[in-house]
């Protein structure tokens, strides 16, 4: 491609902390997210990152590196990573308020509207906060486009939802691209937003070219929004366009499901202690992030009920395999307090040690709990996509079916070769839990051919064409 490309997302794939014995800095990969999506995609297109600093080492990286540091991926690609030193109490208040509080409740449909959520003078300053933040990443991405003649942008995920605005200002005929890796809410959910928020993100995202989302139900939640806030603007639901102030921006579904470098890469093996526990015992796992969307104490307490409806299911175990994430978010540390309490109690009515918990950020370890399964459950209460869905079916070696939430992004595609479930109701859940595991093994195997085979054509390389193309540059 003839253009340059200016990469841009909040989180990185990475952290950084010292070594215990020298001192010096040393990168730290954490496992899944947007941060791995889009590292592997600056990767692939071998163009800079721009991220945000987080902690302390990582401020101290960006000053000792400030032309940026190599890192490398785990789909063995390299990549130079830029890290952006906000405003210490600006990216506080983005970070653990704007963000992690209020627009993730919002596209994830985390209140109940009872109770929560109540606005007040300290979402009106993290608003404010929130435009300082984001002139950081739109300086920073016109500083480094600076004397290029055709830049094309590509920003990415809803921490970044008004950086095309502040682009288009200044770079009125770049290519803009906006992606949104989390769900987008229906009209009226929306809605519960602050006047000025709910409005001045729509805006600011329709100055892209395109804006991308993984599902097209978020997607015709989007265009559903426009035409409910902005009436001015025109919508053609059929052709996926906004027109607006003679700016047209396309809204695209672009799904993705796995990186086939990093499958083939992929250091896998079982947490310590889990072969011993399991056996040659039907495993069930469960996994995801430590994030209520994850919907865990609900598949915990199906298994329960599937058990305890079928005595051929006894010998069955189940894991519930978490990734530690954002635990200083109250309703995250809450909702590993929940799972483990449901892990408990499964214990005392089935027997002692007949479900598991198991946390932590190696992605080994997830991959291996993959490998092992005979039943995967992914029952989310909502999920923009989740990879794992295509993920597990690939690497499984056991024939594993899967359950799989409607409401999870990759239902679109993955749906009709799972077992798809509504993520509330446990009896639903249960009888799918029994019947993925009770399955023939002709049955099984036919299953997880068709599984592997849908998954297959959505890899990391046709998604980044996908947005590339959207834009009308290749």
């Amino acid at each position: 491609m003839s253009k340059r490309v200016f990469l841009a997302s909040k989180r990185a794939v990475v952290s950084y902390a010292p070594e215990p014995d020298t001192g010096q800095l040393r990168a730290w990969l954490a496992p899944g997210g947007t941060g791995n999506v889009v590292a592997e995609q600056a990767g692939y297109l071998d163009v800079a990152w721009i991220v945000s600093a987080d902690s302390d080492d990582d401020h101290r990286a960006a000053l000792e590196n400030p032309d940026g540091m190599r890192i490398e991926l785990p789909s063995g690609r390299g990549v130079r990573l830029h890290q952006l030193r906000h405003d210490r109490e600006t990216f506080r208040v983005v970070q653990n308020f704007l963000t992690a509080e209020l627009m993730w409740a919002g596209n994830n449909y985390g209140w109940d509207r009872w109770t929560q959520p109540s606005f007040g003078a300290e979402t009106r300053a993290a608003w404010e906060r929130f435009g300082e933040f984001t002139e950081d990443f739109a300086a920073e991405m016109l500083r480094r486009s600076e004397g290029e003649p055709d830049p094309v942008f590509l920003v990415h995920d809803y921490q970044l939802v008004c950086v095309p605005a502040r682009l288009r200002a200044q770079r009125p005929n770049a290519p803009i691209l906006l992606f949104v890796h989390i769900p987008w809410p229906s009209a009226d959910y929306w809605r519960i937003l602050p006047r000025a928020i709910r409005t001045g993100v729509i805006e600011g995202m329709l100055a892209a070219d395109t804006i991308g989302f993984f599902a097209a139900r978020w997607t015709t939640n989007f265009l559903a929004c426009v035409a409910d806030l902005l009436p001015g603007a025109e919508v053609d639901v059929v052709a996926g366009t906004v027109r607006r102030d003679g700016h047209v921006t396309r809204v695209r579904t672009q799904p993705l499901g796995y990186s086939p470098e990093t499958l083939h890469r992929r250091d896998a093996r079982l947490p310590e202690g889990i072969a011993e526990w399991a056996g040659d015992r039907p495993l069930v796992v469960h996994s995801g992030r430590t994030d209520p969307i994850k919907n865990g104490e609900r598949a915990v307490r199906a298994f329960v009920l599937a058990v305890q409806g079928d005595e051929r299911l006894r010998e069955a175990r189940m894991l519930v395999r978490m990734n530690p994430n954002r635990l200083y978010v109250e309703a995250n540390a809450a909702y590993r307090r929940r799972v483990e309490s449901a892990v408990a109690e499964a214990n005392a009515e089935l027997g002692p040690d007949t479900v598991r918990t198991h946390c932590d950020n190696e992605v080994g370890h997830t991959f291996g709990c993959f490998e092992r399964a005979d039943l995967l459950v992914f029952n989310s209460t909502v999920d923009g996509q989740n990879l794992s869905v295509f993920e597990a079916p690939l690497v499984n070696e056991r024939g594993a079916d899967v359950v799989l939430s409607e409401m999870a992004g990759a239902a679109e595609i993955l749906g009709p070769v799972c077992r798809t479930v509504n993520p509330y109701d446990l009896l639903e859940q249960a009888e799918a839990i029994a019947a993925g595991l009770l399955a023939a093994p002709a049955e099984r195997a036919e299953s997880a051919r068709a599984r592997r085979e849908a998954a297959r054509p959505w890899t990391l390389e046709s998604w980044v064409t996908a947005q590339l193309a959207s834009l009308e540059v290749g």
